[in-house]
């Protein structure tokens, strides 16, 4: 008589400490579990330089908004592993020289009338780790001025301070024609600005 193969089932029966193993497991197989933490920025400080035919010049803008988000690994006090996010916008005529015809000439070079903000929007980055709580980010994304907008690469040294603030620096040029402004004059372009631009930014970034 012929004897049929019959599978075996596997019963898998749970009890009350099977779901507590379920996330011992799975935080094994998933790796060091990552956060990811909101900040915004404090004590914000950045210029603007530029030249002219006569002298150089700088305007100053210390009132902006800025946010970011951090993927931070399992260790403690350890530097961020990613910037999800980063957006800043300045209001236009928050940037100021110290010499009103200056600052009139620029805001309406930059259209301040019909685009108030200048804003970056990140779309990519790359955090390089460096020692003793040093890294550094390549941020790549959007920068608008003047209704003009134009992708930038944005680096910044940065270092993760004991308070668990982020200390945040550099500098990026830029041109006024790219942007579709066309560099301001004075006394009846006696005086012609530049079109280079050399924007220099100091953040501290607090969750």
């Amino acid at each position: 008589m012929e004897t049929k193969f019959r599978p075996k089932t596997l019963v898998l029966r749970c009890s009350k400490s099977l779901p507590g193993l379920a996330i011992i497991l799975l935080a094994a197989i998933s790796g060091p579990l990552r956060a990811q933490q909101a900040y915004r920025t404090a004590d914000p400080d950045i210029k603007v330089l530029g030249t002219s035919n006569l002298h150089n010049w700088s305007m100053e803008a210390n009132d902006l908004s800025c946010s970011a988000k951090f993927t931070f690994g399992s260790a403690a006090g350890s530097p961020p592993t990613a910037l999800n996010s980063f957006d800043l916008t300045i209001p236009v005529h928050n940037l100021r020289s110290g010499e009103s015809l200056m600052d009139s000439r620029a805001y309406t070079a930059m259209k301040a009338d019909k685009f108030a903000t200048i804003t970056y929007a990140q779309a990519s980055s790359v955090i390089l780790p460096g020692k003793n709580g040093q890294f550094q980010i390549r941020s790549t994304g959007n920068l608008t001025i003047a209704g003009t907008t134009q992708l930038v690469v944005v680096t910044a040294s940065c270092q993760s301070n004991p308070d668990g603030n982020i200390s945040c620096s550099g500098s990026q040029p830029i041109k006024m024609t790219d942007y579709q402004i066309k560099p301001p004059s004075f006394m009846f372009g006696a005086l012609k600005t530049g079109d280079a631009l050399t924007i220099n930014f100091s953040l501290i970034l607090k969750k």
